[in-house]
């Protein structure tokens, strides 16, 4: 037996179909603050292996050789972040390619009771509480249901800028301040 919404002042049905761009994007979004903090990291840790690899007391006052290390850090601090920004590009791709029901077009209906979301004949109800966390980028909005899984909502599925803040007001009531990421 289908359970049909209930109708209420701020319900809002949101359609469409995510593109591998979107999802792409997505991927990225997610995986950003880890690979900063991992660049930020090995940054830290070239620069001082280089410095106590060469420290001797000649050293002390050749701040020309400090810098060279602190350049040398960050080429290899850059290379590295292009190489785990492609990994993670190939990774979210592969992901798209064999997920069959993120390439179809999805329905949502969104209230202030909970999320249902509607893919081909499957119908999910979930209900704030579920939500772990909201996140809003400039392109899309993401509500995560797991530490990798989230629905994500491109703005374009939004018919104005009116939804787009009933969406926002929702979230905000029915989610608390630590798990809004906006």
């Amino acid at each position: 037996m289908e359970r049909e919404p209930a109708a209420e002042k701020d319900t809002l049905v949101l359609q469409g179909t995510l593109t591998k761009k979107e999802f792409l994007k997505h991927g990225q979004y997610h995986m950003n603050k880890i690979l900063n903090i991992v660049i930020l990291l090995f940054l830290v840790f070239a620069f001082l292996n280089f410095v106590i690899s060469s420290w001797n007391e000649e050293d002390l006052n050749n701040i020309p050789s400090y810098i060279v290390f602190a350049l040398f850090s960050l080429v290899l601090s850059g290379l590295l972040m292009l190489v785990l920004k492609m990994i993670t590009r190939v990774k979210t791709a592969r992901e798209f390619k064999s997920d069959p029901l993120v390439k179809k077009e999805m329905r949502y209906i969104i209230s202030s009771r909970e999320i249902h979301q509607n893919v081909g004949r499957s119908d999910a109800y979930l209900e704030w509480e579920q939500i772990r966390t909201a996140h809003e980028n400039k392109d899309m909005f993401r509500l995560y249901v797991s530490r990798g899984k989230a629905m994500v909502l491109p703005k374009r599925f939004f018919k104005s800028e009116a939804e787009m803040r009933v969406f926002r007001k929702l979230i905000r009531e029915n989610l608390s301040r630590n798990r809004i990421k906006f």
